[in-house]
């Protein structure tokens, strides 16, 4: 602990850049967004599932999106990416906002998801492994904490805002704040002239081998446990207000329990980030789910209103490896030359997890199969992946 907040201090400029955009990227994250799920399942007629299905149409079609769009941080400067990326998100802010009508949202969904968790979140984390391939554990461990940071404070932020202003006054409040992080985050660059890692191809010219991302096995054994965090806990997240009801408890008890599990994040990233490091990111990715296996065995087996915290701690401490051994061990199975490459393409297969799981499990609670009954269901997935995940084997 003590070498990672050195390491902290001694980069802790580089970081925030990072660090910055990762709260930014809030704006098109699940935990956000489904703060105004009543306001607009109200204002627009629709159900759970109905909403769910907006919602997943708007992620998927930002996962086909990004598979390409991620690339062209390889061909541009840090900088110009970043204010490019903001720019979309801000006007997927207005869109939401202004909305008039269920396409409508489902495009402001779509354009949240695309510049949120999709390329504010891979701007930060490629930049960043890039920069310190060696030390990769704990440099994206340490900007994760803008995000966890963000998950304490903009929950209570945006409730208090909607309550005043309404809903949509409050998205058009969101793209101010999101253009003030981002002017902050730039800030944070490096001064020097960067040059872009590619260049187009020029008319005539041979076209680069692209990497055959989808025949490589070991990316085809990590993808099951890689995408089971995203699934799982933006689909029980989404669906909180449900959970709370099945189960009992009060919306308000749920609520309050966020901030442990903001608190269990941070401590994870800052505790994880060394030891992703030391261990390597292919050693612990078979374990990294144990602890939300833990918490989807207690969503089964009880409903007192103490599982709340225990769902949500260890639900963070899950997600919060998640959010950087990935990135780590695509550096470490690919090298930091095709990491935008990877990223991109497996980001939008995280985007297509987590934007399927509002709708599925939304179906689901539609056709009654309770939360209950689907976190029994997720805790044998969770195993199932775990095991496949042993079997990577990396050169040397």
């Amino acid at each position: 602990m003590r070498q990672l907040f050195r390491f902290i201090f001694q980069h802790g400029h580089s970081l925030t850049f990072g660090a910055i955009l990762m709260a930014m990227s809030s704006f098109g994250q699940t935990y956000f967004v489904s703060l105004y799920g009543q306001d607009l399942r109200q204002s627009f007629g629709l159900s759970d599932g109905g909403l769910g299905g907006l919602y997943a149409a708007g992620t998927i079609m930002s996962a086909v999106t990004l598979s390409w769009v991620g690339q062209l941080i390889d061909y541009t400067t840090t900088r110009r990416f970043t204010l490019a990326v903001t720019l979309l998100l801000m006007i997927a802010c207005l869109l939401v906002a202004g909305a008039q009508g269920s396409w409508m949202l489902c495009i402001g969904f779509y354009f949240l998801r695309l510049g949120g968790q999709g390329l504010m979140v891979h701007t930060a984390l490629t930049a960043t492994a890039r920069q310190f391939p060696l030390d990769a554990g704990k440099a994206l461990g340490a900007i994760a904490l803008g995000l966890s940071l963000a998950q304490a404070l903009f929950p209570v932020v945006a409730v208090q805002i909607t309550d005043v202003t309404g809903w949509r006054t409050a998205w058009l409040i969101n793209a101010v704040l999101l253009a003030t992080g981002v002017a902050v985050a730039t800030r944070f660059l490096p001064a020097g002239r960067e040059v872009p890692l590619r260049r187009f191809r020029k008319p005539g010219e041979a076209k680069e081998r692209p990497l055959s991302l989808w025949k490589n096995r070991n990316l085809l054994l990590a993808l099951p446990v890689v995408l089971a965090s995203p699934f799982i806990t933006t689909g029980f997240f989404f669906h909180q207000a449900r959970l709370a009801q099945e189960k009992g408890w009060a919306l308000s008890w749920v609520a309050a329990w966020f901030i442990a599990y903001a608190l269990t994040q941070a401590v994870s990233l800052l505790s994880f980030g060394p030891v992703i490091d030391r261990l390597t990111p292919r050693r612990l990715l078979p374990w990294f789910l144990m602890p939300q296996a833990a918490a989807m065995l207690a969503l089964w087996l009880s409903s007192s209103q103490w599982v709340t915290p225990f769902y949500l701690i260890m639900t963070g401490i899950s997600s919060a490896i998640a959010s950087t051994l990935a990135t780590a061990l695509w550096v470490q199975l690919f090298g930091p030359a095709q990491l935008a490459r990877v990223r991109s393409a497996v980001e939008a297969a995280t985007v297509i997890a987590s934007g399927a799981s509002p709708l599925i499990i939304g179906v689901l609670l539609d056709h009654h199969i309770t939360l209950r009954t689907q976190a029994l269901v997720c805790l044998i997935y969770i195993l199932t992946a775990s095991v496949l995940a042993t079997r990577i084997k990396t050169q040397g």
